[in-house]
This record gives C-alpha cells, sequence and structure tokens, in this order.
C-alpha cells in the first residue's frame, strides 16, 4: 500500500472507502473524506484497489462510481451457478464469474460494496471469502421479506382508516394483531412489553404528539375499538365480566338445589326480620330481628350463608378467590359470585325463606351484651327497607316504628360504649355516583351520621367484634384486622371555622393522624372501633375473606376441623389486603371520572361554568393548595392567594375538566 491509494475498510458503520496514509507499529493510518484520520488494524482491510488518488476530488468520483456501480450488482445468476455446491468463493472469483474477463479495481470495489452491504444471495464466510446462502435458506428469506412488506403495506392503511375513524373491512391478521398492540398500549402506556409498534403507529397517525398514550386512546375511540368512557381501570387490572361457564353452571344447580330447612340448621322464621340497604341493593346479605326480654333485648344479625351455596375448590369458589371482592362502578356491578347466587338464591329478599348464619345476642339497654350464640339458621325476612325509609320512620308513627325505635336506642347505646373504649367515628359522608342509560349522570351525597346508617353500621360492628371472639375463642383461624388508636391530643381547635368548614377540617385533621390497619391471623384489639378483636363476616356474597370466615365457623358448628389452616388463612390475609385495596382504587378512580364528567357537563354550560365553595385543607407553603368542595367531598388542587389559610372557605370556578389525567382545572376567583 503507498500513500493516497484507495481502499476499502471495514469500519463501525460497515465498509467504507479511505486512503491509505501510513503504517506503524501495526495500526493503518486511513483518510475518510479530506480531513479525518482514523487508525486500524490492519485484517480491516478488506481490498487494496492499487488505485492512487492524490487529491481529494478524484477519490470522491472514484467513490461516487463504485457506489453507483454498487447499486446495479444482480447477483442472481452467480448465485443461481454456485448455490448447489455450497462451496466459497473469493471476492475476485466472484468478480470473474460476473464479469468475464479481467475486471479492475472500480469493478472489484463496486462487488465488495454490494457484498458487505449485504445480499439477498451471499453471506461472509472466512478468510474474505463468500458463501452463497443455500435454496430453501434464500426461499425463507425472500418469503419473510415478503411478508416484512405486506405487513408495511398493512400498518400503513390502519393508519390511515383509523386516522379516518374507522377499521380496515375485513382487517388482516396483522393488522388485528397491531389493533391489539395499540390497545395494549392505551392501557398500559411505557410499562407494556411490546410497545414499539404500538408508538410507532401512534406516531405515524399523530406526528406532532407528546402524549402518545393519550392519542392512542383517542384513535381507539374515534375507529370504535373502544367506548369514550373506557373503563381502563378494569383493563389494567385484567379484571373481567363474565363467569367461566362452569361456575355459572355450578350456581344455577346450587340455586335449584337450595333447601333451605335441614338437619342442623335452627328454624328462626318466626323472627320479624327485616333487611336495611340502598334503595338499590339487589343482593342483601343480612338482615336484623329484635325481640323485646324483661330485662333488655335479643338481638338477631341474620348472615347470607354464601358458604353453604357455594362448595369450596368449585369453580363458582375459585372465581371468588381470584375476584377476591365484588366491585361496585358507578356504570355497572361486578360481583363476586354469579347472579344466581348473590340476586337469587343468597339474597335474603322479603317473603322467602333462605339459609342463613345467624348471630343472637342478649343485650341491656345499656348496651352490654350479656350473653350471645352463633347459629346455622333459616330465616325470613318480611321487608327490605332503605336508609332513608329508616329514617323517616324514627320520625313518624307506623307499625315497624318499634322494632327500629329499638334497634336505634340499642345501636346508639353501643356507640357511646365503643366512643368509652377510645373508637374515633369520623361519619365521613359518601358520594355516590351512578350512570343511568343512556349516559345520564346522578350525583348525590349520603350523610353517614344518619340515623339509618349509623343504626346498621353499629349493629354490623357488633356482629363483627362477636364472631372475632368467637373465632378466637374457638382457634380457627381468620383473617383479623386491627389498629391502634391514634394521638389526637393536638387536634386543632376548629371552633372559630365557619359551620361548614369545622367537620371537614376536624375529620381531616383525624384522618391524618390515623393509622392504617394492620391485618393478621392474629387476633388483637382493633382501637379506632374500640373492639378488643375485629374481623369481616357480614358480607359473604360480597367479599371473599368474608366467605371463608363464614365457612370456619360453619363447619365448626357442624361438629368438623376448621375448613382452612393457619397457612392458608394467611395466605389469604396477604393476597386479600393487596387485592382489596387494587379494587378500592378502582372504584374511586371511577367515581372521580364520572363525577368530573358530569361536572363537565352539567356544571360547565354554555353561559359559563358554576362557581363551587371549598374549604382549603392544607396548603403546604405552597401556591397550590388541596381543597375540599363544600357540596362534595370531593378533593382539588387550585392556585391560591398566598394570604389563604386552613379552614378558610373560598370561591373557585370550574375552568375545564381533563378526563384522561381524571383532574378538574380549578381556579380561584376573588
Amino acid at each position: 500500500m503507498i500513500p493516497g491509494e484507495i481502499l476499502v475498510a471495514r469500519l463501525s458503520g460497515g465498509a467504507t472507502l479511505v486512503r491509505f496514509q501510513e503504517e506503524r507499529r501495526g495500526r493503518v493510518s486511513v483518510l475518510l473524506g479530506r480531513n479525518k484520520v482514523a487508525r486500524i488494524p490492519p485484517d480491516r482491510v478488506l481490498l487494496a484497489t492499487g488505485v492512487v488518488a492524490a487529491e481529494a476530488d478524484r477519490f470522491e468520483s472514484f467513490c461516487d462510481g463504485a457506489r453507483d456501480a454498487s447499486g446495479e450488482i444482480d447477483l442472481s445468476e452467480a448465485w443461481d451457478v454456485l448455490a448447489d455446491e455450497q462451496e466459497e468463493s473469493s471476492l475476485e472469483e466472484l468478480a470473474g464469474l460476473y464479469w468475464p474477463g479481467s475486471p479492475g479495481a472500480p469493478e472489484l470495489t463496486a462487488l465488495l460494496l454490494c457484498l458487505e452491504r449485504g445480499t439477498d444471495y451471499f453471506v461472509g464466510g472466512a478468510g474474505k471469502k463468500y458463501r452463497p446462502r443455500t435454496r430453501d435458506d434464500l426461499a425463507s428469506l425472500l418469503e419473510r421479506r415478503r411478508r416484512e412488506a405486506e405487513n408495511a403495506r398493512d400498518a400503513r392503511e390502519l393508519v390511515k382508516v383509523m386516522s379516518e375513524g374507522r377499521l380496515p373491512d375485513p382487517a388482516s391478521r396483522h393488522q388485528e394483531s397491531l389493533i391489539e398492540a395499540l390497545k395494549g398500549y392505551a392501557v398500559h402506556g411505557e410499562e407494556l412489553p411490546r410497545r414499539q409498534a404500538a408508538r410507532e403507529l401512534v406516531q405515524a397517525s399523530s406526528p406532532a404528539t407528546r402524549d402518545l398514550q393519550r392519542a392512542c386512546f383517542e384513535m381507539l375511540v374515534r375507529s370504535g375499538v373502544f367506548a369514550p368512557d373506557e373503563p381502563l381501570e378494569l383493563r389494567r387490572a385484567g379484571i373481567r365480566a363474565d363467569f367461566p361457564p362452569e361456575a355459572l353452571e355450578e350456581a344455577r344447580s346450587a340455586a335449584a338445589a337450595l333447601v333451605p330447612r335441614g338437619p342442623g340448621r335452627e328454624d328462626l322464621t318466626h323472627l320479624d326480620a327485616v333487611t336495611i340497604d340502598d334503595e338499590e341493593t339487589t343482593d342483601r346479605d343480612d338482615a336484623l330481628s329484635l325481640e323485646a326480654l324483661e330485662p333488655g333485648y335479643r338481638l338477631g344479625v341474620h348472615i347470607a350463608d354464601a358458604g353453604a351455596l357455594a362448595p369450596r375448590a368449585g369453580p363458582v369458589d375459585r372465581e371468588a378467590d381470584r375476584r377476591m371482592a365484588s366491585l361496585y362502578l358507578p356504570e355497572r356491578t361486578i360481583p363476586m359470585l354469579p347472579d344466581a347466587l348473590t340476586r337469587g338464591a343468597g339474597s335474603l329478599d322479603p317473603g322467602v325463606e333462605r339459609m342463613a348464619v345467624s348471630l343472637l345476642a342478649e343485650l341491656t339497654d345499656e348496651g352490654d351484651v350479656t350473653g350471645w350464640r352463633v347459629t346455622p339458621s333459616t330465616v325470613r325476612s318480611a321487608e327490605a327497607l332503605s336508609y332513608e325509609q329508616v329514617d323517616a320512620l324514627l320520625e313518624s308513627v307506623g307499625p315497624r316504628r318499634p322494632m327500629v325505635e329499638g334497634l336505634y336506642r340499642l345501636a346508639e347505646a353501643l356507640r357511646r360504649k365503643r366512643e368509652e373504649q377510645g373508637a374515633v367515628n369520623l361519619d365521613q359522608p359518601e358520594m355516590i355516583v351512578r350512570v343511568r342509560e343512556p349516559g345520564e349522570i346522578e350525583v348525590s351525597v349520603r350523610d353517614r351520621s344518619s340515623p339509618g346508617n349509623q343504626m346498621v353500621a353499629e349493629l354490623m360492628i357488633l356482629c363483627n367484634s362477636l364472631i372475632a371472639r368467637f373465632c378466637a375463642e374457638n382457634g380457627l383461624p381468620a383473617v383479623y384486622r386491627s389498629q391502634r388508636r391514634p394521638d389526637l391530643s393536638d387536634l386543632p381547635d376548629v371552633s372559630g371555622f365557619d359551620e361548614r368548614a369545622a367537620p371537614v377540617m376536624r375529620r381531616n385533621s383525624i384522618a391524618r393522624r390515623m393509622q392504617a390497619a394492620r391485618v393478621s391471623t392474629e387476633p388483637m384489639a382493633h382501637e379506632g372501633l374500640g373492639v378488643s378483636a375485629y374481623l369481616q363476616a357480614t358480607s359473604p356474597l360480597r367479599r371473599y375473606p368474608d366467605l371463608v370466615v363464614q365457612r370456619q365457623v360453619g363447619r365448626f358448628l357442624a361438629g368438623g376441623e376448621p375448613a382452612y389452616g393457619p397457612e392458608e388463612v394467611e395466605s389469604l390475609a396477604q393476597r386479600a389486603e393487596v387485592q382489596l385495596r387494587e379494587l378500592s382504587r378502582i372504584e374511586e378512580g371511577r367515581r372521580r371520572y364520572w363525577l368530573l364528567k358530569y361536572l363537565e357537563g352539567a356544571r360547565m354550560p354554555p353561559g359559563g361554568p358554576d362557581l363551587f365553595e371549598a374549604v382549603v385543607l392544607d396548603t403546604g407553603g405552597r401556591r397550590t393548595a388541596l381543597l375540599e368542595l363544600v357540596e362534595f367531598p370531593f378533593r382539588v388542587r387550585a392556585e391560591l392567594p398566598r394570604a389563604a389559610a386552613a379552614g378558610e372557605i373560598v370561591t373557585l370556578r370550574l375552568q375545564g375538566v381533563d378526563l384522561w389525567r381524571r383532574v378538574g382545572l380549578f381556579v380561584h376567583v376573588p
């Protein structure tokens, strides 16, 4: 090699035309273009052309000619001659086959660039030689190229039609797979493992967008793949609404074979029992009865015996275990058990005999429990009351009033005793959001401090605490809940606040000091409720841990061993804690979505948005403060003047709603 000679060298960008400068200490110095120098090992030099180009212009002219000629080379005939022999050939041998005669430096250079760039017909071998692909390999390669080209056309067509708000008809298999990728990306975003194909499609459709996941969702909505109000939370959590066929069949068979009366089941149908739920409740899983004694009362809390309807480890039970609880959304309910059980054989509807597990407790007027027992039973509810009907009965005269009044007085006594034990009662109002067909949104606020709500809540706390004692005293493994008493010694004085702000600030101050409840298989005090032991057992149609407790109690009462061992219950406790928290987040997310949509439609009229009063909860020393609306127990953020203080009531205007981000854009109105 002499200075200025044109070489073909393998650099980081592949085969490259360079000029030789010098060789020293085992390295070859070459010129790239006009000024750049690279030092490479000698074995990276693929071809010394023998052509000297001292001037840069001549070098560039040679390079252009070699590249142009390289692009016109077709090695199919040469490959056809050599394919069956499968022998490696040198560059010179291939050149002699392609150009009869004696090919020169330009031809060798062009052929080398073609081979190094990658050709369908030859692959690199050992010692700067090239091997022809086998006929089968070439056929596979060409078929793959054909599919890739076809898939690329399908992708371009998919982007085109989805941008127009429709789908291909019919869609190819590749387009169907791309639609699934888009759905996955709209749901999971950057957490989706195979997200690149979806990202490329969205970028092709919306090149200017910065939020690819949102643009993906909007593209799917325009084309009808997703509904505008698609519950992405459910898709993200992998929650399905339908039950497996085998679970539905088992539920139907259990409901059809229901025989409420039987050996070992106490007949309590003579009791005047009532259910108290929301007006629209269809899965009534608890009923109450009250008998006057001398002195005191006998309270009956009758829980639907879901354990007797859904055999352990059967299809229904496996599905209930997977779901862990019913999911109550504004637009729909996804039950834990099939309707044949929750709305049929398991629901304590008026006038029909149902299997139950009953707690019968004797209490004094002061709420002291003087005796109690648990028994499998048959009950017949006399009436289904709503919370509002209970509140009305306490203010009127009627045949049902004595019973309701007695239950309420008893509940008040129980509440006082719990508070004496340190219980903390927040009475947080509950926002009810319901979606009617076709898309009508209703929003209301339930006062949990109303007599009906407080009465039922108090009697369920008593039932759960006594069932917890029953399990603890009889060594039945169960999922207990405990909580330490919060330190409320430094609660801020709210007496000087507006009467609308004071209860909000008090609840907020207490809630911030409350510790999260602990879940364990060991019974410990639930100091937040003021009871010595506590578990949840009153909703076996709706919560799987309640169903497990009911099975434990039922098996023990029948004279058998516990249905579940300690390790099984421990495993359930850990899974339930995670899943129930996730279900709660989903329910809250959907409530927030539909409330914001309601505000956007009903509270942002064409003439201008409504104004909202809000209590300042915390400024945190920042201009963006946390507030709670006075009209709804709903928290928002907004920029406030620096003078705004916690507990103050300010006026906000709803400037806009971003349903994708689940936020309302509120601004302060001076």
